[in-house]
């Protein structure tokens, strides 16, 4: 692997595709040593992570998270972790693929899960009732039932429902409009795959700047379907949800790449490191160059 590059972590196997498993996080310090959980590393699936005891520091993206017993970390595909170099808390670590979270075709609640899975990364406190799901989603991990999976996934999705999902809401400051939009939606048959399907696609084309008109002939939507797509279940337009992802993926690269700043540029599609410079400061007032630094005196804590 290139020693610039962010290295990637997959999936133990196939199978975790369909039957998600468990770690204690003294067992991944214990199995993989301090060394390689405290590197930065992108994830090729989502993870839970739950903190019974202890307190201490996480790492997502960019961001140092406190954490203590309590506190509920959810990461989604292609976000960057670490676990601290001195081990202070335990808990346990959940990886999964986000299909395994659809319990059908029309599931109405998947897209709405997915998008806050990359958003809402820390709840620090969780409700007494949401303790008590994920200990027994935890304890269901060593169960010989033949409904285990099922269990799991409807365990898991009712936790990710009473957390992340109505805080992700929140935050995108949704307008009534959009909120009315989203019931709608939630109490349609239409199927949900669609929003997933886009973010899927920006996930993957991203680096080559696509226009909307071309991300909407890709998915056979219109531009005006795809931007209503985008408004309802993310409170922005295909535009700012692109550009929302070069953004993140500019500041993983400025943060933990060894990357030159125009290199990072070439690779984000941009035919200028000035032009990325530009669109740097106009969503976050730094330049990348500032932006690395302060990575590099320690990374920014929330």
């Amino acid at each position: 692997m290139n020693c610039k590059n962010i290295p990637l972590e997959r999936l133990r196997s196939e199978s975790a595709l369909t039957n998600p498993y468990i770690y204690r996080i003294s067992e991944l310090y214990d199995q993989r040593g301090i060394e390689d959980v405290s590197r930065h590393h992108r994830l090729n699936f989502s993870a839970l992570i739950y903190i019974t005891e202890g307190v201490g520091q996480h790492y997502i993206d960019h961001q140092r998270q406190q954490i203590r017993a309590g506190t509920l970390l959810t990461l989604g595909k292609n976000q960057i972790h670490a676990f601290a170099k001195n081990r202070t808390v335990d808990g346990f670590v959940m990886p999964f693929n986000c299909t395994f979270l659809a319990d059908s075709k029309h599931d109405p609640y998947f897209d709405s899960i997915i998008a806050a899975l990359v958003q809402i990364n820390c709840i620090h406190a969780v409700s007494d009732d949401v303790d008590a799901l994920l200990r027994v989603m935890a304890n269901e991990f060593f169960s010989d039932s033949e409904f285990r999976a099922e269990i799991i996934r409807s365990l898991l999705r009712s936790i990710l429902l009473k957390t992340i999902v109505p805080e992700y809401k929140t935050k995108a400051n949704l307008t009534q409009n959009d909120r009315s939009a989203l019931s709608a939606r939630f109490h349609s048959n239409i199927s949900s795959s669609d929003f997933y399907r886009l973010k899927n696609y920006i996930d993957e084309h991203f680096n080559l700047r696509p226009s909307v008109v071309e991300i909407a002939l890709s998915m056979g939507k219109s531009v005006k379907q795809l931007d209503k797509l985008s408004k309802d279940n993310a409170g922005i337009s295909v535009k700012e949800l692109l550009d929302e992802r070069v953004l993140i993926e500019a500041k993983r690269q400025l943060a933990f790449s060894q990357y030159s700043i125009a290199d990072i540029a070439a690779q984000l599609g941009f035919n200028e490191a000035t032009n990325m410079t530009k669109f740097f400061k106009r969503h976050t007032d730094v330049s990348p160059k500032d932006f690395r630094q302060l990575c590099r005196m320690g990374l920014k804590q929330k």
